[in-house]
């Protein structure tokens, strides 16, 4: 056989080919798109909010391994790394709040439980109610201690994708105070995870001593006694003893555990900020106070720092505690006490909507934007001890962020205009798309000009008329309570009766809202119970159902069995909510008789998808009009009839 260089001719072909489809594999990875680094990103063009009461303009920012690693007012040019454009949008530091409870006892009544709770539930309730929200730093002010230990430890491994947790354990307690007695009543379980009970010296350096073996960050105790609203019952509690009160903060103190104290009263306030008390959790609610006021110059030389829980104060039995919270709120932001944000909020129960409510608070308490999402972002990471890694869009910190659509410096219920969350550089959340559907164009039946329904205890009443929606495109819907007036709405419709405006007045309590679609944005403004609101919501090509059931018809015509559509607020809370996200499936057909007429219907179910274990409402359409005849309520397999129809008027 010939050979070449001395090989074979057929081995010297075959090293031939060989090496060419080596080079030929070797140039088309060199010349192939490189896919964007993991983790690293550039904003382009965006605006800041530092978090310190500074903004800039038309900034680029680089983001690498959890880190802000430069900030330009120039374009940064870096290779394969994902490039978000900022134009238009702001960039602010993660929501931190400084007070919050993830479990409180209430479905958990033994370990087995609270670890099911643990390893089902949390995952989503990050996602759904917090990380969405911006919230990238919490602080658990009390919660089962087995349980938040161990979230602690997991958010740490990374087995579970939560924001950055600190925690206090146990909360230390008299055994007839707060959380024992109250928290603690739902089961012994509960109390014993929850409570350190206290009545001795002895008592307080085991329950430190307990605490600093656990890792805690800080230490909680309350300092609160008499009358105690626990939900529906008035409980009379037991203050801790003042010198144990100042035996856990001299003692923590010693052991590098800084104290925080729930309170409500200016006296107790008092002799927590002479012990040297740390945080002053709630603050003074039981009047208001001057800045002339001898409690300003004594807190200013304590240097404690305090978490108003503004949010909170909604839900007390006493109003006036509400009064005295915002007026008491800006008299020491005022005198340069540092204030951090913190709402009380129960993650078990509640989202992340509670955190913007509050910043809104702090507004109406006569904050500025910008000044109330400092106490959300500097100030906390201040107050929790975190000030050198987070709390600011800074080079050199953690990339904790929230890029928004809308500017809250300018109007803090911006803040709620989420288009991104950055929880150490790495894109936790990102905008929800919200659904279109093609639903056709709707008609009433020919010649309806209302109907009315009846509640089942026949004290409410709501007519709707529709004689100007051919015209005008315009329904109305008037409630009335014990044959009063309760509330009147008007709505103007699209084709398929997704709502471009609304108003609805209910003179008895000062609510008026007006709000209206102006491109993707729903704007709301007008007073609910007397407060002032102003609100955007993105819907985009969303479907904004605003009178709920009476828009269903229009989804039954449609070829569809299941949609997502949005409302704001339900019932009486209607204009107090974020926009809700519903689900109405179309269940099929059933014969129900009203009032002796009988009618074939569609039924049709609602969700608050948020919270759809929670809650599940039932309609039934008449297939001949399309209207609604009976609605209800359905709890595992019973339903509960709360509406039915009175009659429908024709011309």
């Amino acid at each position: 056989m010939p050979k070449v260089l001395g090989i074979p001719l057929i081995g010297f072909i075959q090293m031939i080919i060989g090496t060419l489809v080596v080079l030929f594999i070797l140039i088309k990875y060199l010349k192939q798109p490189k896919r964007a680094k993991d983790g690293e990103y550039i904003i382009s063009d965006v605006h800041i909010i530092v978090g310190d009461g500074t903004e800039k303009n038309g900034q680029y920012v680089y983001i690498k391994k959890g880190i802000i690693k430069k900030i330009s007012d120039t374009p940064i040019e870096k290779k394969n790394v994902k490039v978000i454009h900022g134009k238009g949008k702001t960039l602010m530091p993660g929501l931190i709040d400084s007070h919050i409870h993830i479990q409180g006892g209430f479905n958990c009544h033994n370990e087995e439980e609270s670890d099911a709770f643990l390893n089902e539930k949390m995952p989503e309730i990050f996602q759904e109610n917090v990380l969405k929200y911006g919230i990238t730093t919490i602080k658990d002010l009390d919660a089962p201690k087995h349980f938040i230990y161990k979230l602690r430890d997991k958010i740490k491994s990374g087995e579970i994708l939560g924001p950055e947790l600190l925690v206090v354990g146990p909360n230390f307690t008299d055994p007839n105070g707060h959380p024992a007695i109250t928290l603690g009543s739902n089961s012994e379980w509960a109390r014993s995870e929850m409570s350190i009970e206290v009545t001795t010296p002895k008592d307080v350096s085991a329950g430190i001593k307990e605490l600093k073996n656990a890792g805690v960050d800080f230490l909680k105790f309350t300092y609160q006694g008499g009358d105690f609203w626990y939900f529906d019952n008035k409980l009379d509690i037991t203050r801790i003893d003042k010198k144990l009160m100042q035996q856990i903060i001299s003692e923590g103190k010693e052991n590098g555990l800084k104290a925080t104290a729930h309170v409500f009263k200016y006296d107790d306030v008092k002799e927590l900020l002479e012990a040297g008390i740390y945080g002053i959790e709630h603050g003074i609610l039981d009047r208001d106070i001057e800045p002339d006021d001898p409690i300003i110059e004594l807190w200013k030389k304590s240097g404690a720092h305090f978490v108003p829980t503004v949010n909170a104060m909604t839900y007390e039995k006493e109003p006036t505690r509400m009064t005295h919270s915002m007026h008491n709120l800006k008299v020491l932001y005022d005198a340069g006490i540092l204030i951090a944000m913190g709402t009380d909020n129960m993650f078990e129960v509640m989202n992340g909507e509670v955190e913007h409510k509050e910043l809104a608070y702090y507004v109406e308490a006569g904050l500025t934007p910008m000044q109330a999402i400092t106490l959300a972002t500097k100030n906390s990471a201040e107050h929790l001890g975190i000030a050198h890694r987070k709390g600011l869009v800074k080079e050199g910190l953690e990339a904790d962020l929230i890029l928004l659509d809308e500017n809250p410096a300018e109007n803090i219920a911006n803040i709620s205009m989420i288009d991104s969350v950055f929880l150490k550089g790495e894109i936790v959340y990102s905008q929800t798309i919200i659904q279109s559907y093609d639903i056709p164009e709707y008609k009433f039946p020919e010649a309806l000009v209302s109907a009315e329904y009846v509640n089942t205890e026949g004290t409410e009443s709501r007519i709707l008329n529709f004689e100007r929606f051919e015209k005008e495109k315009i329904i109305t819907q008037t409630t009335f309570k014990n044959g009063e007036k309760f509330s009147s709405e008007e709505f103007t419709v699209e084709e398929n009766l997704s709502a471009v405006n609304w108003h609805y007045v209910r003179t008895c309590d000062n609510t008026d809202i007006t709000a209206c679609k102006v491109n993707d944005n729903i704007n709301m403004n007008g007073t609910f119970k007397g407060k002032k609101k102003n609100k955007s919501f993105k819907i985009s090509k969303g479907l904004w159902y605003q009178m709920m059931d009476m828009n269903m018809p229009a989804f039954i015509n449609s070829n569809l069995d299941e949609i997502l559509f949005y409302s704001i607020g339900t019932g009486e809370n209607r204009g107090a909510m974020s926009l809700g996200e519903f689900a109405a499936k179309n269940l099929g057909t059933e014969t129900i008789t009203v009032d002796g007429t009988e009618y074939s219907c569609v039924k049709v179910s609602f969700v608050l998808t948020m919270f759809a274990w929670a809650w599940t409402g039932l309609y039934w359409y008449d297939t001949k009009t399309g209207q609604l005849v009976q609605s209800g309520t359905k709890k595992d397999k019973n339903e509960t009839i709360l509406w039915k129809l009175k009659k429908f008027e024709f011309k």
